[in-house]
């Protein structure tokens, strides 16, 4: 691909402190027995050997160049490199794409990959290596192994290493904790580099590998995680939450300038903050540290800075003034842009800019390329893209009335399926500085755009069949860039759901604080009430019953129920556990956990909850007035 020579491939004779600063520098997570582990193999090995793994699924997007600045920096310092392409688990984890087509994706991967390695310091793919997991899982040893972890293995540690793996209704996926682990073992390599999010994988290998006699000799090291453009999980699957490596300029400028990027936002979710730091100022301090003057070409692989820069600039941003604001490290462009000194749109304009320097040699590389260009469609077809490739399937996917799934509105308030990649980084974006909504309900509080996407939507909201989260709109609003039609002000939802006896629940009603005491709760109240009640000549779902159930405390909520015109039914007792309620900050109804003195077999730090059960029939509504009732406070 590179038509760089050999003869500059990696800095001659580095002592031992510059090869672990090369290995160790800038990872999410390394261990001190790891780390010993890394200067003694060092010490004793003159070209250690270390893979990182990889499932060819959806296509190769910017978050990959993550693992390849550590692979750029293990290439400096000497190790022997491995890139797995695992195409088995590939096809076992998404099982819906043929063998043939997984084949197809893992040539692409290749391609795309080697691209990304030669782009970050112009260096040839002969320097690392590709290795494929089926030449390995298809012998006699390796499936007398699989078959062993197979009958050591419970479904619940099979389901244990993601949240994935704990929703799937099919077999396959969990036979990937057996796979994965087993790569370790036949990759037979000194040190292996994976992400955060495959901590789980990791927990399950150190508990089953030595049950069939394997005991780890190498150390493990851990990158870091590119979030989304959304604030939420890159993903493949998501348009709007990631670059692809092929995306023309114009349209990587246009994601960066669209991406979240907000003072108030936690840093780890900030995406734009996040490419700076884990992506463009490693590379930029590689292409410093190699010397570029003397390489041919070096211009496509020079360091990120304007001319004139200081010595030891990084990054350089052009200030609104057409000046240039050089920095030589992350931490300085974090605190002036948290103090207000750079703005986001200069930010945001330098990385743009950066990120289309850096993709520009792997778009010429696919370019000059026709086996590449062919595997494209081969690989990702029309017929076969992914299920969520459109970018628009929602957290309630899975609900049990098709019906629902659609956008419900009047002149004020819009209901609209919640969207992870649309709605989770704006939502948690306000909730986390209002701890406080997540007092009396069994979930949160989240730290984070992706644990609220990890934990609540993708655990809890989309394997249910009878709930169906809304965002809520508030169309009074002009819009924010979130929705066309107003801002995000809130979360509503139904649950409980059933066709067979036409009833539903009203629940997760959480409005932001900014939008409480306004229109907008009485509003998207009123609009699941008016869909679930009427008839279906009136565009409803003629239920005959809508219930609300809440705290005993939380008076609030119950006060909204009456004022809607819920009637209360009574109180169930105990009804709900918050375990860890009391570190959570969650309100209970004030019960103690011990009874007479004896302690229960609840934990001391878990609250209960007793709940005031209300309702709303089809008798209220169409022969009681309440129909008139709820459309005139949602008039108010």
């Amino acid at each position: 691909m590179s038509t760089m020579s050999n003869n500059a491939i990696a800095h001659p004779d580095l002592d031992l402190n510059t090869r672990l600063d090369f290995i160790t520098r800038g990872l999410a997570r390394i261990d001190n027995a790891d780390r010993a582990l890394i200067e003694k193999t060092l010490q004793v090995k003159e070209k250690p050997s270390i893979y990182w793994g990889v499932a060819p699924t959806g296509r190769p997007h910017i978050g990959y160049l993550v693992p390849f600045v550590k692979i750029a920096e293990f290439v400096e310092a000497g190790l022997e490199v491995k890139v797995l392409v695992a195409d088995v688990y590939a096809f076992l984890v998404n099982y819906k794409h043929s063998r043939s087509l997984v084949a197809r994706r893992a040539e692409y991967y290749k391609f795309a990959l080697g691209a990304v390695f030669e782009a970050i310091l112009g260096l040839p793919v002969s320097c690392i290596q590709f290795h494929q997991e089926t030449t390995f899982a298809d012998t006699p040893g390796f499936i007398n192994d699989a078959y062993e972890l197979l009958c050591h293995t419970s479904q619940a540690a099979a389901r244990s290493p993601t949240d994935e793996l704990r929703n799937t209704v099919m077999l396959s996926p969990l036979v990937c904790p057996v796979v994965q682990s087993l790569d370790e073992k036949y990759m037979n390599c000194d040190f292996q580099l994976g992400g955060l999010d495959q901590a789980g994988y990791v927990v399950y290998e150190d508990e089953f590998l030595p049950k069939i006699g394997y005991s780890r000799q190498h150390a493990r090291i851990y990158n870091k995680m590119l979030p989304g453009l959304t604030g939420t999980k890159m993903s493949a699957s998501n348009p709007r939450s990631k670059i692809d490596l092929l995306d023309p300029p114009e349209l990587v400028q246009q994601k960066i300038v669209d991406a979240i990027c907000d003072p108030c936002m936690d840093i780890e979710d900030n995406p734009i903050l996040a490419l700076l730091k884990i992506v463009l100022l490693p590379i930029s301090k590689l292409r410093l540290t190699r010397c570029f003057g003397a390489v041919s070409g070096a211009s496509a692989y020079a360091p990120f800075i304007e001319p004139g820069a200081p010595d030891g600039a990084l990054f350089s941003v052009m200030q609104e003034s057409g000046e240039p604001q050089h920095y030589a490290s992350y931490d300085e462009i974090e605190r002036d842009y948290l103090d207000g000194n750079l703005s986001a749109t200069a930010l945001k304009n330098a990385v743009a800019k950066a990120m289309v320097q850096l993709l520009a040699p792997i778009r010429a590389s696919f370019e000059a390329n026709p086996s590449w260009r062919d595997v494209l469609n081969l690989a990702y077809p029309e017929s076969e893209q992914d299920v969520l490739a459109s970018g628009t399937v929602d957290a309630s996917e899975c609900f049990c009335i098709p019906a629902a799934l659609r956008q419900i509105s009047n002149e004020r308030v819009k209901l609209t399926p919640f969207n992870s990649t649309l709605h989770a980084g704006e939502f948690m974006r306000v909730a986390k500085q209002h701890p406080e909504i997540w007092a009396h309900g069994p979930i949160g509080p989240f730290d984070s755009a992706q644990s609220f996407v990890s934990d609540f939507i993708e655990t809890f909201v989309r394997p249910k069949t009878d709930m169906m989260l809304y965002a809520v709109i508030d169309k009074s609003k002009p819009s924010d860039g979130v929705d066309d039609d107003g801002v995000l002000a809130g979360l509503i939802s139904y649950i409980s759901t059933s066709p067979t006896n036409l009833c539903t629940e009203i629940a997760f009603v959480i409005t932001l604080p900014p939008f409480q005491r306004t229109h907008v709760t009485s509003n998207a109240v009123g609009l699941l009430l008016n869909f679930a009640l009427n008839s279906p000549d009136e565009g409803g779902l003629g239920f005959r019953r809508v219930q609300w159930m809440t705290s005993t405390v939380n008076y609030r909520s119950i006060r909204t129920a009456e004022k809607m015109g819920f009637t209360k039914e009574g109180i169930i007792r105990w009804d709900r556990l918050y375990p860890g309620g009391r570190r959570k900050g969650k309100l209970s109804s004030g019960k103690s956990l011990q009874a007479k003195g004896r302690a229960t077999h609840m934990d001391e730090d878990d609250l209960g909850r007793d709940s005031v059960m209300l309702s709303m029939c089809w008798d209220d509504w169409f022969l009681e007035g309440k129909r008139e009732h709820v459309n005139g406070r949602m008039d108010n």
